[in-house]
């Protein structure tokens, strides 16, 4: 298997590394006791982390090494989502581990984007993002904040870092979930050949009236599918449900607290799928979601 963790300047560290992240795949863990196999091992996977040539910076950069000829002349499905790896630990043992989600909960935190093809579903790589951690609760309210104090600027970042990596794509969707759905997001990252669809958060207000969650009940029907629900609980039989889907245009204002110097409106296509009642609890294909409809060719 030819493994690659990141380049750290060191020929001695990248074979390494590589070993490292071999043993990962095979062994399906992260623990340095059980990657080592033995106490020597564990001693020299411990002793490359520590090397200040190993940098969580560098790893993430290596991300992409095989990702962007991988999707050479694709329609790429740029999917990107933030999550959170808690760890166990005490004050004595954190060991630089920051709070995560609510309560006495230490960890780090992961935005990453994976590369899917459009057409086949095929799994081509990771195409970047960031791992951090927070220092401690930030006193600032979020509305207050620059932007790039924000977390949710590593929504942007990552998208923007796509259309580097994936250039020789034929063409490329952002894909995320409602965390994404920021007025920023809308102006900065689709250009042509890059669009962006995203699962609609806030009911945004309209440049010609209205509401965006109101606006598709007067599109025209497109279509119909049926789509299996799985069962939630033991017991619960999995069941079928119909969705139809509507699409058309609209023009999204710019929020009174957003960047004046973004633009007033932007031209969108907005679409929700609707139907029986397990038909919303199917997520994604029954709630609104925005699609730039800006072209590459």
């Amino acid at each position: 298997m030819d493994c690659c963790l990141g380049s750290f300047g060191d020929l001695r560290l990248n074979k390494r590394g590589g070993a490292i992240l071999e043993q990962m795949v095979v062994r399906k863990t992260v623990c340095l006791r059980r990657l080592g196999g033995n106490r020597r091992g564990e001693l020299q996977a411990g002793y490359f982390f520590a090397n200040p040539k190993v940098t969580a910076a560098k790893i993430v950069e290596s991300w992409s090494n095989l990702t962007g000829p991988a999707c050479a002349g694709r329609h790429i499905l740029a999917i990107q989502d933030c999550s959170d790896v808690k760890f166990p630990t005490t004050a004595q043992r954190r060991r630089g581990l920051g709070p995560v989600r609510m309560g006495n909960i230490y960890g780090v935190l992961v935005h990453a984007m994976l590369a899917a093809d459009a057409e086949t579903g095929a799994c081509l790589g990771l195409v970047g993002g960031a791992v951090w951690t927070r220092p401690g609760v930030n006193p600032t309210p979020h509305r207050k904040r620059a932007p790039e104090d924000r977390e949710s600027v590593h929504w942007v970042d990552t998208a923007q870092q796509a259309k580097h990596v994936l250039n020789s794509a034929e063409q490329i969707t952002v894909l995320g979930d409602r965390e994404a759905d920021m007025y920023r997001m809308w102006v900065q990252v689709p250009e042509p050949g890059c669009h962006l669809l995203i699962r609609a958060r806030k009911n945004r207000l309209l440049a010609g009236g209205g509401q965006l969650f109101d606006a598709p009940a007067s599109f025209p029907l497109s279509g119909r599918r049926s789509v299996e629900l799985p069962a939630h609980q033991p017991g619960q039989a999995k069941r079928r449900a119909v969705v139809e889907l509507r699409y058309g245009g609209v023009e999204i204002r710019r929020p009174q607290d957003e960047d004046r110097s973004l633009p007033a409106q932007i031209a969108l296509a907005a679409g929700r799928g609707e139907g029986s009642q397990a038909a919303r609890r199917c997520g994604a294909a029954a709630l609104a979601a925005v699609d730039h409809t800006r072209s590459r060719r």
